[in-house]
């Protein structure tokens, strides 16, 4: 064979694989898609994951089957995605208290929250609300951060629990701006919306589907954490626009799957559950639900893990914060 035939076979070797390559059929699921929710039934994030699922199966063509798998902060149900097989068919609803936040407050976790998983999409975010107590009579957020620079005593701040975003967000905030403040933490929103309404604490941030569902709680609303208004409260300025410059948190939520899933997988996953995000079943119902989508992919979602990895370890660490 002379020099110009195999000249010619070596140019044809890449147009050949890539027609190959094109040629595979797009990956698709050959049994029910199980998407493990690590909370209990009811809430916001199990609502979400319900809505999705129901519109990504039919995108899919497949059934989507939503499993509950609550417990010890939705390490459980993250185990149970780490050690599954890498084909697809099982998925985690994730959240920073499953990957980033559990590492970062030094959770013993019986998986690597990044390593053991594979990032999929980046669905959602939710901006969490500052709230003061009422007796404060407090007009904006500047007054509050005032206050609170100067406050004689530590003011009591309530969080829903220590080491959970609101926990971290406040500390966040009161070491920026160094605030005189001291840690209350909360089972849960209901019983701080209670004492802050009563003036027993004196400020917190909340999810926004909890303020949203806070009807006849009493409290001042001050800012939202998102680096835009939130479209439900468009009244309420951000912290950003408050003066806190830079000062951005989300309440995040993301697709993820267990490592070593392919990457044809991964791209299809990624599709349809963008998709499903689009669709008038789900988009319709986000505002209630206090989050707006995002849909940024793979390598985007990777880079938020990471980022939000090293913002929360640096700020869990002056707190010897001790979980188990």
């Amino acid at each position: 064979m002379n020099r110009r035939a195999l000249l010619s076979l070596g140019a044809l070797a890449p147009l050949a694989a890539q027609t190959q390559a094109q040629a595979q059929p797009r990956w698709s699921p050959d049994a029910p898609v199980r998407l493990i929710v690590p909370f209990a039934p009811g809430g916001s994030q199990d609502v979400l994951g319900r809505l999705l699922a129901q519109a990504a199966g039919p995108i899919l063509g497949q059934t989507v089957v939503v499993e509950n798998r609550a417990g010890a902060g939705g390490v459980l149900g993250a185990e149970a995605v780490a050690r599954a097989a890498p084909d697809g068919l099982t998925i985690l609803l994730a959240t920073a208290g499953q990957l980033t936040i559990a590492r970062a407050v030094g959770r013993r976790l019986p998986y690597d929250p990044l390593a053991d998983f594979a990032p999929v999409l980046h669905l959602s975010d939710s901006p969490v609300a500052l709230l003061a107590a009422p007796q404060l009579n407090l007009a904006d957020t500047q007054a509050l951060l005032g206050m609170a620079r100067n406050a004689a005593q530590p003011m009591p701040y309530a969080s829903t629990g220590i080491g959970t975003n609101t926990h971290l967000i406040m500390e966040d905030l009161k070491a920026r701006e160094r605030l005189n403040i001291e840690h209350v933490p909360y089972r849960g929103a209901a019983a701080a919306f209670n004492d802050l309404a009563a003036g027993r604490i004196a400020l917190m941030f909340v999810s926004v589907p909890s303020v949203l569902a806070a009807t006849g709680a009493q409290f001042k609303l001050l800012g939202v954490t998102s680096r835009e208004r939130f479209p439900a409260i468009p009244e309420v300025p951000t912290l950003i626009e408050a003066g806190v410059k830079d000062f951005e948190a989300s309440i995040w939520t993301g697709l993820s799957a267990p490592r070593g899933t392919p990457a044809p997988i991964v791209d299809r996953l990624a599709e349809a559950f963008r998709a499903a995000m689009a669709t008038d079943l789900v988009r319709t119902r986000l505002g209630g639900l206090g989050v707006t989508p995002n849909g940024d992919g793979s390598a985007a979602f990777a880079s938020l893990l990471r980022d939000d990895l090293e913002r929360w370890t640096r700020v869990a660490a002056p707190l010897d914060i001790r979980l188990d």
